[in-house]
């Protein structure tokens, strides 16, 4: 409740310039889609299969990957992409902060 006080005075103070600076993020695990287009079904053919293109067909791929997506009031920042089974550990994030901070300073 405190920091939403404090937020909101700042808020009074600074008006819309206040929203310029506020960065936020989120980070997820996705897994990757596998798409055989119609072109590719049409290539894996047979010489005795019908011609006619096949609908794409996706697939799950059992590999993963993390995207981190930090943005701020006029869209992304950064997207930072970690593949299943690399490490996350401090310096990971400090390596993403700094890409952060080199990219909200070529946004300003």
């Amino acid at each position: 409740m405190g920091a939403a006080l404090i937020f909101l005075e700042a808020y009074d103070r600074h008006g819309d310039s206040l929203l310029d600076r506020i960065v936020t993020g989120d980070e997820t695990w996705v897994k990757q889609a596998n798409c055989e287009t119609k072109l590719h079904s049409m290539q894996w053919g047979h010489t005795s299969s019908p011609k006619r293109p096949r609908k794409c067909l996706q697939t799950l791929s059992p590999k993963k990957i993390m995207p981190t997506v930090f943005w701020n009031r006029q869209g992304v920042l950064l997207i930072h992409f970690l593949e299943c089974g690399a490490p996350i550990n401090s310096e990971r994030y400090y390596q993403i902060l700094r890409n952060l901070s080199k990219a909200v300073q070529n946004k300003r």
